[in-house]
């Protein structure tokens, strides 16, 4: 029986993608013949009975599934009967992503004759056929082939014996540089502050267009100022989108290219400078392209950076405010949402779910989003063997094109993507674990590694991370609306152990600062970068957080406890980002790890967005439960958040967590100081708190009441203030008055509420002491 040789091409490949050109002569290989599929080949000259009408087809196979890689022709002899009708042969080739590609001999086999056909296999060859699909033929639809064939086929009648003398297939490297050809302007009119994109052709010759040891492209844009910004070219595969009754699946289609995106930020000319280099020599071409970039549109996205005035917050690169108010929106789906509320009718979908996630946040005010690039969503490398992906520093052009739409969407609707490139899952053999399937695992076609640690020390592993962060960068980086790279999320999750602080190790530590570095080093726009931690502030690393290729400190909040705890979460979360004098941001919580009620996590996501806007922490906690958001209408919770902090600015380094009070006159409920309590960010001048329950009234339940309180706030200067209260369930002001304060204290009559309130404080009129 045939060997099964799956396995074998797997691995073979991957070595064949790592393979550098080399200029070698022409090699011709002998075939082998094998009549079915599963059957064992036959020696040639092969004598077998036909009868037509019909078809007859036979299965050729190369000494190796990696000589069909750079092939130039196949050729075959077929001894034609003299009694037969001419018939037509039509050769295939079922590529690694089960699409097929035909190609139909122009001259028909001749009675009486030996006839030669062949077929020329070479990337630029002419007349194949896409039944079925619009993947146009080219250089890596070659790499390990599913099946590789030829049939003979005819309408007449006939039954006799043919003779199939040989086969054979010609190989021929390259010998010649590069050139750049077909450059293309894509982009009619650049303006600043969005994408100027062209794109060019190189040689189809490259197994591996992601390794710049194969094929370095790249520009380099002289800006109206004369310096001079480095953009990475990158390999581009333009795909589509069906519509059917499985979804709205992406296919490919057409040729493969080469793109160039890029982002001017200032008006005037630039001139591009487009080079190539491979192992065979290299190709520059100056003057490539001119543009002129027009002034930003009004509405224009800026780049987002660790504010200068105070480094607790972020800012744009104009100096603005940036303040994100978002919901985590990790990928599509989440698995778990059918296990933990499984009342609802949820239907698959794909990445067209940013369209409506994305215009609902919009809409409801928020402009921040987290989107993870996973194994099953919007990943680029991942097991071969996993439909689209084939192993290592391969990427998977699918996915690429649906997050090119991702950003697009983001870019329309004002979302701001923190943009998670690893997660611990894939890294980890305990938590969430995937890396039996990772493809630098051994286990797996074309891994190498024994152990998930070894992800962060081995030199192989860390080289493949620069070349996915620099493909990354260089397709996705031009956008103002990437918030910044986290470089894995949940870092401390990874590795073997469970102890949760896999981030401790030396080689963790050394591996956040080498790939921080080298992202710092390829972004001239000065995306943030970031490492991520899992639990709560506890597990924060002060290594990996006070190192300054980390430009702020993402981290989770989930607990165990009643979801009032999260109050206490968020506030000491705030206070312990203070040492490290950068930015820290709750990007995930809701519940514990693995979820809560429904109830539960709606208190918990309404407590925690008031708190978050009330203590001096970068931006407002990102609820991890984003289709409990979408399903539940809870955007409408963020609006509310949005009008309450409509023209405050938290960037103030005289700012910190307050000294407010909670007192009760003698006609309060003797018992209304154990109910309530207060949270409050001030600066002598300004303030903004929140009052809430110490206990949220549950279902049945009645919300507690609170009136005959005063809140006091310490540490103002001597001055009238404006003070205006806030219901928490629009975030419209309800209340409006004016206070003075005493000495260095502002006391405040708190307007009666039910269940929690907020307020904001502003200086008027500054009164000087006597």
């Amino acid at each position: 029986m045939r060997e099964d040789v799956t396995t074998t091409a797997l691995l073979m490949t991957v070595f064949m993608l790592a393979l550098p050109m080399t200029a070698e002569p022409e090699v011709e290989l002998a075939l082998k013949l094998r009549p079915e599929p599963q059957t064992e080949t036959v020696t040639l000259p092969y004598e077998t009975i036909l009868s037509y009408p019909g078809e007859q087809n036979f299965h050729l196979d190369a000494p190796h599934l990696t000589n069909w890689l750079n092939s130039s022709v196949v050729r075959m002899e077929i001894i034609w009967p003299d009694d037969a009708p001419e018939a037509d042969t039509l050769f295939w080739l079922k590529d690694r992503n089960d699409f097929w590609h035909q190609r139909i001999s122009p001259a028909k086999l001749k009675p009486g004759l030996t006839n030669m056909v062949e077929v020329p296999f070479q990337p630029d060859a002419t007349g194949w056929q896409t039944p079925g699909h619009s993947l146009a033929w080219n250089h890596r639809v070659r790499i390990n082939p599913q099946s590789v064939g030829f049939r003979i086929f005819s309408d007449a009648a006939f039954t006799g014996k043919c003779v199939l003398v040989s086969a054979t297939l010609t190989s021929a490297a390259p010998h010649t540089p590069p050139v750049i050809s077909k450059i293309r302007q894509l982009t009619r009119s650049p303006r600043t502050l969005s994408l100027f994109e062209a794109s060019f052709d190189l040689p189809d010759r490259y197994n591996n267009p992601f390794d710049p040891g194969q094929i370095d492209a790249s520009a380099r844009i002289v800006t109206p100022e004369g310096t001079t910004n480095t953009i990475h070219a990158f390999y581009y595969q333009p795909h589509y989108r069906l519509k059917d009754e499985l979804g709205e699946p992406v296919e490919p289609d057409g040729q493969p290219e080469w793109r160039l995106r890029y982002c001017p930020r200032s008006t005037g000319e630039y001139n591009v400078t487009l080079y190539a280099k491979d192992t065979l020599g290299e190709c520059v071409i100056t003057n490539a392209l001119r543009f002129t970039a027009a002034p930003a549109d009004a509405d224009a996205l800026k780049f987002v950076k660790v504010s200068v005035k105070d480094p607790r917050y972020f800012e744009f690169c104009d100096g603005s405010l940036f303040y994100p108010i978002g919901h985590n929106t990790r990928s599509a789906t989440d698995d778990r949402m059918d296990d933990k509320f499984p009342w609802v009718f949820r239907k698959t979908e794909g990445s067209t779910a940013y369209r409506r996630y994305f215009k609902r946040m919009q809409d409801a005010g928020e402009n921040m989003a987290e989107v993870w690039m996973s194994a099953w969503s919007l990943g680029l490398e991942w097991t071969a063997g996993v439909a689209g992906y084939h192993g290592a520093n391969d990427y998977h052009m699918g996915n690429a094109w649906e997050l090119d739409r991702v950003v697009d969407l983001a870019m329309r609707h004002g979302i701001y993507l923190n943009l998670v490139l690893n997660y611990h899952g894939r890294i980890s053999t305990w938590c969430d674990p995937e890396w039996h399937l990772h493809p630098y695992n051994k286990k797996t076609p074309g891994g190498w590694l024994d152990m998930p640690l070894e992800f962060f020390s081995d030199p192989l592993a860390i080289e493949m991370q620069k070349r996915f962060c620099r493909y990354t960068h260089a397709r996705w980086g031009w956008a103002p609306v990437i918030f910044g790279y986290e470089l894995c999320s949940e870092i401390n999750l990874t590795g073997h152990e469970s102890h949760h602080k896999t981030h401790f190790e030396p080689a963790v530590v050394e591996w956040c600062r080498t790939l921080g570095s080298y992202l710092k080093e390829i972004d001239h726009y000065g995306h943030l970068v970031s490492a991520h931690v899992s639990n709560d502030y506890k597990f924060l690393n002060p290594a990996i957080c006070g190192m300054p290729e980390m430009d702020f400190n993402p981290l989770d909040a989930y607990h165990h406890g009643q979801p009032e705890r999260i109050i206490g979460l968020v506030t000491e979360t705030a206070a312990a980002g203070l040492a490290y004098n950068k930015p820290i941001l709750i990007t995930e919580f809701g519940g514990s790890p693995m979820a809560a009620g429904l109830e539960h996590l709606m208190l918990e996501q309404h407590a925690a967005i008031w708190t978050g806007a009330c203590v001096p922490i970068s931006g407002i906690p990102m609820f991890w439960w984003w289709q409990v958001v979408d399903e539940h209408d809870l955007y409408r919770r963020y609006t509310a958040i949005r009008n309450f902090m409509e023209g405050v600015d938290p960037r103030d380094i005289s700012a910190k967590q307050a000294d407010a009070v909670l007192t009760a006159d003698e006609r309060a409920d003797k018992n209304i100081l154990k109910k309530f309590a207060v949270v409050c960010t001030a600066s002598p001048e300004k303030a903004r708190g929140y009052i809430h329950p110490v206990r949220f009234a549950r279902a049945g339940e009645q919300a507690p009441v609170a009136e005959h309180l005063t809140v006091e706030i310490g540490g103002v200067i001597p001055g009238l203030f404006r003070v205006e209260f806030y219901e928490t369930k629009t975030g419209k002001v309800v209340r409006r008055f004016d206070a003075r304060s005493r000495e260095d204290r502002l006391p405040i009559p708190v307007p009666k509420f039910t269940s929690d309130c907020a307020f904001k404080i502003n200086l008027l009129t500054p009164v000087s002491k006597r």
